[in-house]
Protein backbone atom coordinates (compact mmCIF):
# COMPACT_ATOMS: atom_id res chain seq x y z
CA UNK A 1 0.00 0.00 0.00
CA UNK A 2 1.43 3.43 -0.88
CA UNK A 3 1.95 6.14 1.69
CA UNK A 4 -1.39 7.52 2.77
CA UNK A 5 -1.99 11.14 1.81
CA UNK A 6 -3.36 13.66 4.31
CA UNK A 7 -6.61 13.78 2.33
CA UNK A 8 -6.94 9.99 2.51
CA UNK A 9 -6.14 10.08 6.22
CA UNK A 10 -9.02 12.53 6.69
CA UNK A 11 -11.33 10.31 4.63
CA UNK A 12 -10.34 7.26 6.68
CA UNK A 13 -10.99 9.23 9.88
CA UNK A 14 -14.45 10.13 8.52
CA UNK A 15 -15.04 6.47 7.70
CA UNK A 16 -14.07 5.52 11.26
CA UNK A 17 -16.53 8.11 12.58
CA UNK A 18 -19.29 6.87 10.28
CA UNK A 19 -18.59 3.30 11.41
CA UNK A 20 -18.81 4.31 15.07
CA UNK A 21 -22.06 6.18 14.39
CA UNK A 22 -23.59 3.17 12.63
CA UNK A 23 -22.62 0.91 15.54
CA UNK A 24 -24.07 3.35 18.08
CA UNK A 25 -27.28 3.70 16.07
CA UNK A 26 -27.70 -0.08 15.87
CA UNK A 27 -27.13 -0.37 19.61
CA UNK A 28 -29.67 2.38 20.37
CA UNK A 29 -32.24 0.79 18.04
CA UNK A 30 -31.85 -2.58 19.71
CA UNK A 31 -32.11 -1.09 23.19
CA UNK A 32 -35.18 1.00 22.37
CA UNK A 33 -37.03 -1.73 20.51
CA UNK A 34 -36.98 -4.14 23.43
CA UNK A 35 -36.42 -6.93 20.92
CA UNK A 36 -33.91 -9.67 21.67
CA UNK A 37 -30.34 -8.62 20.96
CA UNK A 38 -29.39 -9.55 17.44
CA UNK A 39 -25.77 -9.93 16.41
CA UNK A 40 -24.60 -6.69 14.81
CA UNK A 41 -23.24 -6.81 11.29
CA UNK A 42 -19.53 -7.45 11.04
CA UNK A 43 -17.31 -4.34 10.72
CA UNK A 44 -16.39 -5.35 7.15
CA UNK A 45 -20.10 -5.38 6.20
CA UNK A 46 -20.59 -1.92 7.66
CA UNK A 47 -17.50 -0.64 5.82
CA UNK A 48 -18.92 -2.11 2.61
CA UNK A 49 -22.15 -0.22 3.20
CA UNK A 50 -20.28 3.04 3.86
CA UNK A 51 -18.13 2.69 0.71
CA UNK A 52 -21.27 1.88 -1.29
CA UNK A 53 -22.89 5.05 0.04
CA UNK A 54 -19.77 7.06 -0.92
CA UNK A 55 -19.87 5.56 -4.42
CA UNK A 56 -23.50 6.55 -4.79
CA UNK A 57 -23.01 10.04 -3.36
CA UNK A 58 -19.85 11.01 -5.24
CA UNK A 59 -20.61 13.07 -8.34
CA UNK A 60 -19.37 11.72 -11.62
CA UNK A 61 -20.51 9.71 -14.55
CA UNK A 62 -23.27 7.38 -13.48
CA UNK A 63 -22.56 3.69 -13.68
CA UNK A 64 -24.79 1.69 -15.99
CA UNK A 65 -27.93 0.45 -14.29
CA UNK A 66 -27.64 -3.09 -15.64
CA UNK A 67 -26.95 -5.73 -13.02
CA UNK A 68 -23.48 -7.20 -12.80
CA UNK A 69 -23.56 -10.93 -13.49
CA UNK A 70 -22.40 -12.85 -10.44
CA UNK A 71 -20.51 -16.12 -10.81
CA UNK A 72 -22.05 -19.17 -9.20
CA UNK A 73 -20.63 -19.81 -5.74
CA UNK A 74 -17.99 -22.53 -5.67
CA UNK A 75 -16.84 -23.19 -2.14
CA UNK A 76 -14.72 -20.20 -1.12
CA UNK A 77 -15.85 -16.93 -2.61
CA UNK A 78 -13.26 -15.34 -4.88
CA UNK A 79 -13.21 -11.54 -4.74
CA UNK A 80 -14.48 -9.87 -7.89
CA UNK A 81 -11.19 -8.02 -8.26
CA UNK A 82 -9.23 -11.26 -8.54
CA UNK A 83 -9.98 -11.59 -12.26
CA UNK A 84 -6.96 -10.84 -14.43
CA UNK A 85 -9.04 -8.48 -16.56
CA UNK A 86 -9.85 -6.18 -13.65
CA UNK A 87 -7.08 -6.63 -11.11
CA UNK A 88 -4.51 -4.18 -12.53
CA UNK A 89 -7.00 -1.34 -13.06
CA UNK A 90 -8.68 -1.89 -9.70
CA UNK A 91 -5.27 -1.96 -7.98
CA UNK A 92 -4.44 1.39 -9.63
CA UNK A 93 -7.70 2.89 -8.35
CA UNK A 94 -7.14 1.61 -4.80
CA UNK A 95 -3.59 2.96 -4.79
CA UNK A 96 -4.94 6.31 -6.02
CA UNK A 97 -7.54 6.28 -3.22
CA UNK A 98 -4.80 5.96 -0.60
CA UNK A 99 -2.19 8.16 -2.34
CA UNK A 100 -4.55 11.03 -3.18
CA UNK A 101 -8.23 10.62 -2.32
CA UNK A 102 -11.03 8.08 -2.29
CA UNK A 103 -13.33 10.56 -4.02
CA UNK A 104 -10.86 10.98 -6.90
CA UNK A 105 -10.63 7.20 -7.31
CA UNK A 106 -14.43 6.90 -7.24
CA UNK A 107 -14.82 9.55 -9.96
CA UNK A 108 -12.32 7.72 -12.18
CA UNK A 109 -13.99 4.36 -11.55
CA UNK A 110 -17.40 5.77 -12.41
CA UNK A 111 -16.02 7.43 -15.55
CA UNK A 112 -15.25 3.99 -16.98
CA UNK A 113 -18.98 3.15 -16.91
CA UNK A 114 -17.84 -0.44 -16.36
CA UNK A 115 -20.14 -1.95 -13.75
CA UNK A 116 -17.83 -4.92 -13.19
CA UNK A 117 -14.85 -2.63 -12.57
CA UNK A 118 -16.86 -0.43 -10.19
CA UNK A 119 -18.05 -3.50 -8.28
CA UNK A 120 -14.51 -4.90 -8.14
CA UNK A 121 -13.19 -1.51 -6.97
CA UNK A 122 -15.81 -1.46 -4.20
CA UNK A 123 -14.85 -4.97 -3.08
CA UNK A 124 -11.11 -4.33 -3.05
CA UNK A 125 -11.51 -0.92 -1.38
CA UNK A 126 -13.56 -2.49 1.42
CA UNK A 127 -10.92 -5.19 1.93
CA UNK A 128 -8.05 -2.68 1.94
CA UNK A 129 -9.84 -0.26 4.30
CA UNK A 130 -10.75 -3.08 6.67
CA UNK A 131 -7.17 -4.39 6.66
CA UNK A 132 -5.83 -0.87 7.24
CA UNK A 133 -8.17 -0.29 10.18
CA UNK A 134 -7.16 -3.65 11.70
CA UNK A 135 -3.44 -2.90 11.18
CA UNK A 136 -3.76 0.52 12.83
CA UNK A 137 -5.64 -0.96 15.79
CA UNK A 138 -8.93 0.82 15.03
CA UNK A 139 -10.75 -2.50 14.59
CA UNK A 140 -10.24 -6.00 15.92
CA UNK A 141 -9.91 -8.73 13.33
CA UNK A 142 -12.60 -11.34 13.70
Amino acid sequence: MPEISPTSQQEIAQLEQMLAEKKALLERQQQSSGAPVVEAPHDREMIAEIVKEKLAATPGTQAPQQPVPQPAPQGHAVPSYASDDLHAKVQELVELAFAKSLNEAIVLAKATQNAALIDAFHDMMVDELYDHLVETGKLEKI
